[in-house]
């Protein structure tokens, strides 16, 4: 079938580069931030009420959101390069890289002083890696603890004693994510890149008593890992997960998955690390990825506003030297992006408009009464969602 590319009418009003460049304003937080210990390292971030909490290697440094011009401060842990954290009142399960087998460190004063708790069995090899520590969602003594080695673990006191669920080889450390379903904690997930550079993607139903192996169901084009899968908030069926260069949905808990994209347009390429539902308007979906190089300096953030279906061109943020994505979270209208050069704030209402103003061709041919997504794809029927229609954007709410 032939194919025609027509022009947007809007096109007057597409941003130019430096505006998607524009939309990534820095923190400020002085140092490389989120620069990675080795290779298996990728220090996360929390959004704790209006504090947002910064696992950097320099230890923990935390800054207030409500102030633009607040400076960020040392809360703990001083000095150590740390990878995540988890907290219970004033006690803290820190977990640092690797230092000649010392991964988990115990605080009672909120970082101050503390003690190193890790357990002999991550003590047996010389280059053992811990990529993942997650916290149940109600229950703040359950723990979650992924091993590059050895497998998923579990503690029920905070991380003074573990129990083995699985075993698991993870290919690809710093590609490695485990945790609980925040609405159905009794959901469990481990996932990433396996030994030989295969999906890898486990679930269990039944709180780490059986798994079931969804890698296969995925049917990931190519080499690629799954990374840490985001939930619906208001329909808790709903996950997405994003890969090296696509996106998949599941409306069943993870039982059954579509290929909603796979994209070698370089417009959407990229490792998507991270993706979220937007808290307020759930249809809107956000990934955070950066490009496919082995030298990367350009960091990419992409939206969705029909729930994942389909997705915007990305933003893109160039940097002078090497950066790579380690989080994402949300802060009211704001994300927050944590790289390796620093930790950036993103306006949510800056980034679709941006996105959508950046779409300049329709791919398919059908006449002026033809409905397309944002994506040059014919709709049968339009979608709650934005779509273009004899080249106009129209918005269904």
């Amino acid at each position: 079938m032939n194919k025609r590319i027509f022009v947007i009418a809007f096109a007057a009003f597409i941003f130019p580069f430096s505006a998607a460049a524009q939309l990534f304003q820095p923190l400020g937080i002085g140092f490389q931030g989120g620069e990675r210990q080795g290779p298996y390292s990728q220090p996360r971030m929390h959004v704790e009420g209006d504090k947002l909490y910064v696992c950097t290697a320099k230890g923990l440094y935390v800054r207030d959101l409500t102030d633009d011009g607040s400076d960020w401060l040392s809360a703990g842990f001083e000095g150590i390069p740390l990878q995540d954290y988890v907290r219970r009142g004033d006690d803290m399960l820190a977990l640092r890289y690797n230092e000649g087998g010392t991964f988990l460190l115990l605080s009672h004063d909120s970082g101050q002083t503390y003690e190193d708790v890790t357990p002999d069995v991550f003590r047996l090899r010389d280059h053992e890696h811990l990529p993942s520590l997650a916290q149940h969602p109600t229950d703040p003594s359950i723990l979650l603890l992924s091993s590059m080695f050895k497998g998923v673990f579990r503690s029920t006191d905070f991380g003074q004693t573990w129990e083995r669920l699985t075993y698991v080889f993870y290919g690809n450390g710093s590609a490695s994510f485990v945790g609980f379903h925040p609405a159905q904690p009794s959901i469990l997930y481990h996932c990433g890149e396996g030994g030989f550079f295969e999906p890898h993607f486990y679930v269990s139903y039944d709180d780490g008593q059986k798994w079931v192996n969804h890698s296969d169901d995925l049917m990931f084009p190519g080499d690629n890992c799954v990374h840490r899968p985001s939930f619906h908030p208001t329909q808790s069926e709903r996950w997405l997960v994003g890969g090296e260069g696509c996106v998949y949905l599941s409306d069943d808990n993870g039982q059954t998955w579509t290929c909603q994209n796979y994209w070698d347009d370089k417009a959407r390429s990229a490792y998507w690390y991270f993706s979220a539902f937007d808290t307020e308007r759930p249809e809107t979906v956000y990934l955070a990825g950066d490009v496919y190089t082995s030298f990367s300096n350009r960091i990419r953030l992409m939206c969705s506003t029909d729930g994942g279906r389909s997705w915007l061109p990305s933003q893109e943020m160039t940097t002078e030297e090497r950066t790579l994505v380690n989080d994402l979270q949300q802060y009211h209208d704001r994300l927050i992006v944590y790289t390796e050069s620093g930790v950036y704030t993103v306006a949510k209402a800056d980034l679709i408009e941006q996105s959508i103003n950046s779409v300049h061709t329709m791919t398919a041919d059908g006449g002026p009464t033809a409905t397309f997504d944002l994506q040059g794809r014919r709709l049968a029927e339009p979608r709650r969602s934005i779509y273009l229609k004899n080249h106009r954007k129209y918005l269904k709410k």
